[in-house]
């Protein structure tokens, strides 16, 4: 019963320290989108945040998946995360977030200026409004948590 105590403490810190290290790049993120805004020709802001979704998205799946651990859920791929997020109601659109999946694997990908510039398109106006809502939810729980 100690070993399953510890590993449920162990789970339960690190969703949060990882929603924490995802916070960071949520904002990051958005940081970069409104300095592209600004200046929307600049291809080195676009590759930041090309980049910065990466690394968001990344920690986004890590984070549900070391969150659906807390809760006694197994998942281990991206695609499985995001699948379990949806059946639990963690996640709202289930194919927004495969069409995130699909698009962060192109984007690792991305040489040509029409293509980031269509990626930097997808991140802002559809891709942000899933990432706010994963944001807002896992607030919301880390609120809520003893």
């Amino acid at each position: 019963m100690r070993i399953e105590a510890m590993e449920a403490q162990s789970s339960d810190v690190r969703w949060k320290q990882r929603f924490d290290n995802l916070q960071r790049a949520y904002q990051r993120l958005r940081w970069a989108l409104e300095i592209h805004q600004q200046d929307p020709d600049n291809e080195l802001i676009r590759m930041a945040v090309i980049k910065a979704y990466e690394f968001t998205f990344e920690l986004s799946w890590k984070t549900l998946k070391d969150f659906l651990a807390y809760n006694g859920i197994d998942a281990k791929l991206p695609r499985e995360v995001l699948k379990q997020a949806f059946a639990t109601g963690l996640i709202i659109d289930g194919q927004l977030w495969i069409d995130m999946l699909e698009e962060r694997n192109l984007m690792a990908h991305t040489y040509d200026d029409a293509r980031a510039r269509k990626a930097v398109d997808q991140i802002q106006e559809r891709y942000l409004g899933g990432l706010q809502q994963l944001h807002d939810m896992l607030t919301t729980k880390r609120q809520e948590a003893p």
